[in-house]
């Protein structure tokens, strides 16, 4: 029992730690791998060289909102560095070295930058404590960033390596320092966070025949690579799909299944059922207007899902007629009275009765408009039914512009005309028949008198002490254009010597209106020559 037990539990955890591996993997999966070699670059000739590398794996990473971690190792590859300089007995030499193992003495004093967040790479070292390659394992990068990854070397100066490759000694100046190298870049792209998966907003879609569905009402994300470039129906008798328009079409009663591929490779199924098309009915009794047709599926008189098939008949077709519209079944009141419509669905039937009735016309008599103003009319409280089937203008000073239910007539007063007012009329004619006269008068609107500060007066009734306080009573009197609820006044006076300062006042002083204030100030006598003015009014 023991044994068993111990087995158990061995298999149990093997089991754990392979999903904890399949975990970790679908973590950072491998998305891309890039290795290549730069051009090779001169020292001081190209100085600090810049080199970018596309870790872009797809061609439009637009939406693209996923994480990546870039995992870089760059290796200098050297041909040779050459030295000019001077002895210490003034005499120009010159030293090439191309040993490989004095060249990597040189990493030792590079640096390597990944320059969109300027950060330094390591240095990877060998076991004679040699500089071999620079690595860096970048995290949280855009995916906008994978087109463009920078790196910039920065070269040793001469004095960092004159003692690697010449004897102190023996060198009084360096004059020219010139290297050849080419860098060795093996670059690998994980996924850090996010998805490449197709994302449904919707596992199942239901239907009837001839209903239409977009993949954007279904897919969560439709940008770059997340966009769907391959669609397949299981059963395209029953529901078929355009995968360059995303239209998804239903066409017989059934169930099938829809598998969407986005750029990236990844796939999503969704079930689509078509139900059967039905037709019942809403209104057992139902009103139609003289001389005016009436959709019954969209008035209220039936239900229609789908291409039901079906038939209909009036009872007194010289009263109500009745037609079909592709699947909405279509009345016309042709006289005053009613009759019954019979419709028959496979063996079932239900019947409807139809009132014709004179039409109820609601609308303005007499409309006053302004000169470049607007007023709509609406004839909602018309009968059902009717609409407006053209309006004219008599006089021709008004534009005129039906809604698109023609439910609703908008009258533009934007025609000149002489003198100060003009009279015009509007024949408004329905679908049926009938006609409607609307009187319209239109004024030019009265033009207004600008602010001016001028026409706001004060005027001082008397300066005089108070409570231990000088006082100066005054009056406003605003003759402008608007009301005022600020006004700053500028005085002057005299006691021992000249004073002057600023009143603010905010307070209301309506248009055309007076009102008396009083200023308190700290002096002991009132003041002498007083003088007020208005600086500013708002």
């Amino acid at each position: 029992m023991k044994k068993k037990l111990l087995s158990f539990l061995t298999f149990f955890c093997i089991l754990m730690f392979l999903s904890i591996c399949r975990l970790d993997a679908s973590a950072s999966e491998v998305v891309k791998k890039v290795s290549y070699t730069t051009q090779t670059y001169y020292g001081y000739e190209e100085s600090d060289p810049i080199f970018s590398t596309s870790l872009k794996f797809a061609n439009n990473l637009t939406g693209d909102t996923n994480k990546y971690k870039i995992a870089v190792t760059i290796t200098p590859i050297y041909d040779k560095v050459k030295i000019g300089y001077f002895n210490w007995d003034d005499e120009y030499k010159t030293v090439t070295v191309t040993d490989s193992q004095k060249l990597k003495q040189i990493n030792g004093k590079l640096n390597i930058i990944y320059f969109n967040k300027y950060e330094d790479l390591n240095r990877v070292y060998d076991n004679n404590g040699l500089v071999t390659c620079f690595s860096k394992t970048i995290s949280s990068v855009n995916a906008s960033d994978l087109d463009n990854v920078k790196f910039m070397v920065e070269f040793p100066y001469s004095e960092d390596i004159e003692g690697i490759f010449l004897a102190q000694n023996d060198v009084e100046e360096i004059i020219d320092l010139e290297y050849s190298v080419k860098f060795q870049v093996n670059a690998t792209v994980y996924l850090e966070s996010g998805s490449f998966n197709v994302k449904l907003n919707k596992s199942n879609v239901s239907g009837y025949v001839n209903y239409i569905y977009y993949l954007t009402d279904i897919v969560a994300n439709q940008k770059g690579n997340y966009k769907i470039v391959k669609a397949t129906s299981s059963d395209s008798s029953v529901a078929s799909i355009n995968a360059s328009t995303g239209r998804i079409t239903l066409k017989k009663t059934g169930k099938c299944t829809i598998t969407v591929t986005n750029a990236y490779g990844r796939s999503a199924s969704f079930t689509v059922t078509v139900n059967p098309s039905t037709i019942s009915r809403l209104s057992s009794s139902i009103s139609c207007v003289l001389k005016t047709e009436m959709n019954l599926a969209s008035q209220g008189g039936v239900l229609i899902f789908g291409t039901p098939k079906y038939t209909v008949k009036s009872s007194k077709s010289s009263i109500v007629s009745v037609r079909k519209s592709g699947t909405d079944p279509i009345i016309r009141g042709k006289k005053i009275g009613s009759a019954v419509l019979t419709f028959t669905v496979g063996s079932k039937k239900f019947s409807i009765r139809v009132k014709v009735v004179k039409a109820k016309i609601v609308l303005a008599s007499s409309v006053n408009l302004t000169k470049g103003d607007s007023r709509t009319l609406s004839a909602n409280e018309c009968s059902c039914g009717l609409y407006i089937k053209r309006a004219t203008s008599i006089n021709g000073l008004l534009s005129l512009k039906l809604s698109p239910n023609a439910r609703s007539l908008t009258l533009t007063a934007n025609k000149s005309f002489s003198g100060t007012s003009a009279s015009d009329k509007v024949v408004v004619t329905f679908n049926n028949g009938s006609k409607k006269t609307i009187k319209v008068k239109i004024t030019k609107p009265k033009t207004t008198k600008k602010f001016s500060l001028s026409d706001v007066k004060i005027k001082l009734n008397r300066s005089y002490w108070s409570n231990s306080k000088s006082c100066l009573k005054y009056t406003i009197t605003n003759k402008s254009s608007k009301n005022l609820t600020k006004v700053k006044i500028y005085y002057t006076g005299e006691l021992n010597s000249e004073v002057s300062g600023y009143i603010n006042l905010k307070t209301s002083i309506p248009r055309g209106k007076s009102k008396t204030f009083i200023s308190r100030f700290n002096w002991f006598d009132p003041l002498d020559n007083v003088k007020m003015k208005i600086v500013s009014a708002s």
